[in-house]
């Protein structure tokens, strides 16, 4: 998918809407919806569609001000030669996951042409939600098996046995065509409209407190992508998660955004020494793959990594003195710790004291 259009497009509106549609006659609303009260002051936002052409979404917000995305999308779904329309509302998260869909003008049909009954609707949904459908895997040509009559051109045959169960019941197009429509590429732009909104309006922190569990681990996605800024609030939610061990896909999002993190300031280097003296060695030296370079340490940021700085456990110490090096001054321990190491047969072991001798101007004694 291109980048996102970041076109902001406002709509004069004399009212706020809800749901964003006139009063006309809904044939299906998804339950969660149901349960939503959302509003909306008409901004749209451009993202791009499957082929690349850009299309609007419209923003709402929840009281608690978590956003969400809504299009409207009238399209035809093409059955053999039988094309039926189907016109619907499609609404997704502050995440970009799919969190509901209307459905207007006419109910959704299938191929024999029976309206979709409640648990029909109630099946599309569940598929609808799966982010990793087989159906991912498939054009529209390609959901049916082919089958040759009288030595003519094959015709449309059986849906593919893999994705039958993918799919409503002799509705395989319909539910390919909205999942696709959700699922290629909107989430991964949605995301970063949020991230950008959020910056815009200050609205982080209260998307943090209205929804902690899934708001955390993405804001911490969004900053190890660039999306969001550093400033105290990202420092701190990036050492909270480092911090949160006990959840595993928490711990790894916070890892990866570390990456991001600006340690030049002092008393953040000395919030991570505390993070950092709560871990394992495995954990530590995860920590101290992902750090950017600094030009200064710390005097608890270095004596806590010194302290930890042992020739006995050479791929530990590589990483180690991977950060000491930018100190403009080291300790006795340090130096005598590193021509010990300047011994080892490792070659990556080598290389690292080598660089570390190059920046401290030290003689090379091996």
């Amino acid at each position: 998918m291109p980048g996102i259009r970041l076109i902001l497009l406002f709509l004069s509106l004399s009212a706020t809407w809800s749901f964003g549609q006139v009063a006309e006659r809904t044939y299906y609303r998804s339950p969660e919806l149901e349960q939503l009260t959302l509003r909306t002051e008409g901004l749209l936002l451009n993202i791009n569609d499957d082929h690349s052409e850009p299309v609007a979404v419209l923003e709402y917000t929840s009281p608690d001000g978590i956003i969400y995305w809504y299009r409207r999308i009238a399209t035809e779904v093409c059955l053999t030669g039988d094309c039926r329309p189907i016109d619907v509302g499609i609404y997704w998260d502050f995440t970009g996951d799919f969190a509901g869909l209307e459905v207007f003008k006419e109910p959704l049909t299938k191929t024999d042409h029976s309206d979709f009954t409640t648990w029909d609707y109630r099946k599309l949904m569940s598929i609808l939600k799966d982010d990793w459908s087989p159906l991912r895997e498939y054009t529209l040509s390609e959901l049916v098996d082919e089958k040759s009559e009288d030595g003519v051109d094959a015709v449309s045959g059986a849906t593919k046995h893999e994705i039958a169960e993918a799919a409503v019941e002799k509705a395989v197009y319909t539910t390919h065509t909205l999942w696709h429509l959700i699922h290629v590429g909107e989430k991964e732009q949605l995301a970063k409209l949020t991230a950008l909104r959020l910056t815009q309006n200050q609205q982080l922190e209260k998307t943090l407190q209205a929804n902690r569990a899934k708001s955390l681990p993405f804001l911490l996605d969004m900053f190890g992508q660039g999306n969001i800024p550093q400033n105290s609030f990202t420092e701190s939610i990036v050492l909270d998660g480092l911090a949160g061990s006990a959840d595993p896909t928490l711990r790894a999002v916070a890892l990866n955004a570390l990456h991001r993190l600006d340690l030049t300031a002092r008393g953040l280097q000395d919030r991570l020494a505390a993070v950092y003296n709560a871990k394992t060695i495995p954990e530590r030296v995860e920590i101290l793959t992902r750090l950017k370079p600094v030009t200064e340490l710390s005097k608890q940021w270095y004596d806590t990594l010194s302290g930890d700085l042992d020739a006995d456990n050479p791929w530990m110490a590589v990483k180690i003195i991977g950060t000491l090096k930018n100190s403009s001054r080291q300790s006795p321990k340090v130096v005598e710790t590193v021509r010990k190491l300047s011994q080892s047969e490792i070659p990556v072991v080598r290389k690292a004291v080598k660089e570390f001798e190059m920046t401290q101007n030290l003689p090379n004694k091996r």
